[in-house]
């Protein structure tokens, strides 16, 4: 069973404070791990949470677990960015068990409006092992680099400007260039019709966000995170502008001048940074994969269910252009194509 987190779960919590494993390698690079801090902020009434907490309970008497995720409203999303206990810490099975526990999360997630639930783990993990069992599918990889003391390799940082508000169709047709259709679908970064700004769903919100003009449109994008521990940053670089790309991560090291650490993600739709990020000092420092879940299905609308069964008998699909028998129909509602919603 997995239920919201309440103050009756404190011990537990307490217990397994050093028994978890943080997700997504620039969270456990940037952020030190506070997962009952974060638990406790999340009941209060004052502050709508970031951080959701999760209680599992199996039928083994040391079943017992809890599980963290970052709401991400305007993309309607949840991502899973604690897990506890670890599967070095003993305890409960990393099979059935934790599986169980991250489907019955996708169905409150659903409950509460996300779309997707999402996860970043460390590749050939046991983690992936147990997301890929609980239903989710790897939609891609990334190769995470860091360079030391950036600021000994720093120089002029003039090359891009800020992100304003005026770049935000500009920025968005840069994503569709960039990043394949299946990955925009499962971190969704392209929906029709969003009233959420453009901005904030690609994540600018959340960064400090350069970009770089090439004509009419923007050769690259630079999003900046920053923390105490160090910086990380994510490229979008244009398919036709990738001599440019020095330039943008020098841009980035002259940036991240101050910090001790700048950390560089790249994506497997971006091989061509791979030997730029050596090249320029970085070293390598593992791959994670992202998983998604949808909890979004579509389901045939009822109305159209009533409307096929009125019918004594299916027809064949008719319109003005290609009328049956040569009498023209009036153009109506097929009856025999499906129609789909989702539904939560």
């Amino acid at each position: 069973m997995t239920r919201s987190f309440s103050l009756r779960d404190l011990a537990l919590l307490w217990a397994l404070r050093d028994q978890g494993i943080t997700l997504d390698m620039q969270r456990a690079a940037l952020y030190e791990s506070r997962p009952l801090q974060e638990a406790l902020c999340g009941l209060m009434p004052a502050r709508a949470a970031a951080t959701l907490t999760y209680v599992c309970h199996g039928h083994a008497a040391n079943g017992r677990g809890f599980i963290q995720v970052q709401a991400y409203p305007e993309r309607q999303e949840w991502q899973v960015v604690h897990l506890a206990p670890r599967a070095e810490a003993g305890g409960l099975s990393w099979g059935p068990w934790w599986a169980c526990a991250l489907s019955e999360l996708c169905v409150l997630a659903g409950r509460r409006g996300a779309l997707r639930v999402r996860a970043g783990v460390a590749a050939g993990s046991l983690e992936e092992e147990v997301f890929r069992q609980a239903g989710f599918s790897a939609y891609t990889r990334e190769e995470v680099y860091r360079l030391l003391q950036p600021g000994a390799l720093a120089g002029r940082a003039a090359v891009m400007r800020n992100v304003t508000a005026g770049d935000a169709w500009r920025l968005l047709q840069l994503v569709g260039q960039v990043v394949p259709p299946p990955v925009q679908h499962a971190e969704g970064l392209v929906v029709s019709g969003a009233d959420v700004p453009i901005l904030a769903r690609l994540g600018v919100s959340r960064e400090r966000g350069y970009v770089l003009e090439r004509g009419e449109e923007l050769g690259a994008y630079l999003g900046l995170s920053r923390s105490r521990r160090g910086v990380w940053a994510r490229i979008l670089l244009h398919p036709d502008d990738g001599s440019r790309a020095p330039e943008v991560i020098g841009h980035a090291i002259a940036a991240a001048a101050g910090e001790a650490t700048l950390y560089c993600a790249v994506r497997d739709y971006q091989a061509g940074l791979r030997n730029l990020m050596q090249d320029m000092g970085f070293e390598f420092v593992g791959v994670q994969v992202w998983l998604v879940r949808h909890t979004a299905r579509p389901a045939v609308s009822p109305n159209y269910r009533q409307l096929a069964a009125r019918e004594k008998r299916p027809g064949a699909l008719t319109t003005p252009l290609h009328p049956v028998n040569t009498v023209a129909l009036v153009p109506c509602l097929p009856v025999t194509r499906e129609h789909w919603t989702y539904e939560y």
